[in-house]
């Protein structure tokens, strides 16, 4: 097949000099193609080059003018639906299935997010090709699937930026961005995570290798210098008991701090070697953020109330949920709640953290610490740094906090950087360190899609994290991947009016 976009030589440096990437070269077909990497390594400003949006500093792209780009994040607009769409529009039936239960009249400005992101999708999906950016992000199932059937059927090329593995499932070659460069991996998903498996696998037998010979260097350093030393005080004290002169004593002295010195300095050559050995085979790993952080927080008495719901319900236009709620939760529950986009999960989260809403029945709440993680992380201040961010609510000392931030990975200068430029991955972390590492710890962890903006490496982190929480959880998401790893005990289905 011949290409449609192709790129060559193409490199990126942001405004304060840093090189984002250089030099990648690929061309993409009519087939649907995976792009992967990890949070902030660049996958998103490689696509806005391959569509035309933005100019590379150095290197070439063709045929961005065939390209249409379906960007992670858009503001909606004040306009209807029917006015954004537009009246001449070719559609697809992926376009019509996902229009489905969403009024034409009603502004864009009311929308869910899931909702918002299917009228997106549905204007986008008639063009010649197409990048997805994280397409699957606020879906539903039913949404979702109208992208897998989407991606199993398209004939015209797409490239998916993507951590959904259904959807990545589906593609046939899988282009890898790290700070090696751009990788190329035949075979699909599967063939590339048992590619990228075996690589991990060699690089960390480097690694290994090389720390065992700089430790066995060292060791052999300190047993050399203590058999010198050794030799040195026996020849002292020979030479003391057989009269030998003062100024002999001295230069034998000298000889022999020489020898030890001698010894000292080609040891600690070979165990200089074996250190630079393994920092180059850390080095030749690929760079895969990964939180972490101890937050397995304290179990709770089985008995002790969580949230309970009796004929609760809310009103917006009209009552959102198609039946009053009633449920009671306790002691260490792990909830997933489900339902369509729009039908009030994200509304009951806010009310269970103390948002109040035009309701009827009741909604009682147990007296807990609660950390409640959105969708866009808006607990965050974008004027702030992330240093700033927790400094505003921790009693810890800032040296205290620099510590605690680098385990979120926010070392350095990475700890001063404004909310505003970091990454989706980089907020997500930042709203955990200022929970976790507020003066309360949480007790009770409320997640709102948190794998929309998670490279894999974070989303498979993230699934450990949430599987050692010991408290009460609550976490609403469409990945069912993600929902499965999370070893969760209850279901909370919603339906709302439509």
């Amino acid at each position: 097949m011949s290409p449609i976009v192709t790129a060559r030589g193409v490199s990126f440096e942001l405004p304060n000099g840093r090189e984002l990437f250089s030099n990648l070269d690929l061309a993409l077909d009519s087939a649907v193609t995976a792009l992967v990497g990890s949070n902030g390594v660049g996958k998103t400003c490689l696509a806005h080059i391959l569509a035309g949006h933005i100019e590379p500093t150095t290197g070439v792209v063709r045929g961005s003018h065939l390209v249409s780009l379906l960007a992670q994040r858009q503001e909606p607009p004040q306009a209807s639906v029917d006015a954004f769409l537009g009246a001449d529009h070719q559609w697809t039936m992926h376009g019509h299935r996902l229009l489905e239960g969403i009024v034409g009249q009603k502004p864009c400005t009311t929308l869910s997010g899931g909702q918002w992101m299917r009228v997106r999708l549905a204007r986008a999906l008639a063009d010649h090709f197409i990048i997805l950016d994280e397409p699957t992000n606020d879906l539903d199932r039913d949404g979702r699937e109208a992208i897998i059937d989407f991606l199993r059927t398209h004939k015209r090329g797409a490239l998916l930026i993507s951590h959904d593995r259904e959807c990545l499932a589906l593609c046939g070659e899988i282009l890898e961005l790290s700070n090696q460069g751009l990788s190329r991996f035949g075979g699909g998903w599967l063939a590339y995570e048992a590619a990228s498996q075996r690589q991990r696998h060699a690089q960390q037998r480097d690694l290994d290798l090389a720390k065992r010979k700089r430790d066995q260097a060292r060791a052999d350093r300190v047993a050399q210098i203590a058999r010198q030393e050794d030799r040195n005080r026996r020849g002292a004290a020979d030479a003391a008991r057989g009269g030998m002169p003062k100024i002999l004593l001295g230069a034998r002295k000298r000889q022999a701090q020489a020898s030890t010195g001698k010894v000292d300095a080609t040891t600690m050559q070979r165990s200089n070697d074996a250190v630079r050995m393994a920092h180059e085979a850390l080095g030749a790993l690929k760079l895969e953020p990964v939180m972490y952080a101890d937050i397995a927080g304290q179990q709770l008495p089985a008995q002790k109330l969580v949230v309970q719901a009796s004929r609760y319900n809310v009103h917006f236009d009209n009552w959102v949920y198609q039946g009053d709620l009633d449920f009671t939760l306790r002691g260490n529950a792990r909830v997933a709640i489900k339902g369509v986009n729009g039908s009030g999960k994200s509304t009951l989260m806010k009310a269970i953290m103390g948002e109040t809403f035009h309701s009827r029945g009741d909604l009682r709440r147990g007296d807990l610490v609660k950390l409640y993680v959105d969708q866009a992380c808006s607990g965050l201040e974008n004027e702030k740094s992330v240093f700033e961010t927790v400094r505003s609510v921790s009693t810890a000392t800032d040296s205290e906090i620099r510590r605690a931030l680098a385990r979120f990975l926010f070392a350095n200068d990475m700890a001063f950087q404004k909310v505003k430029n970091l990454s989706g991955g980089e907020r997500l972390r930042a709203s955990l360190a200022r929970g976790f590492l507020s003066a309360q710890m949480p007790q009770l962890l409320l997640l709102d899609e948190p794998t929309n903006n998670l490279d894999l490496a974070n989303i498979a982190f993230l699934e450990g994290l949430v599987r050692a929480f010991r408290g009460p959880l609550i976490i609403s998401s469409h990945d069912e991947v993600f929902l499965k790893n999370c070893n969760l005990d209850q279901e909370l289905a919603l339906k709302n009016f439509l």
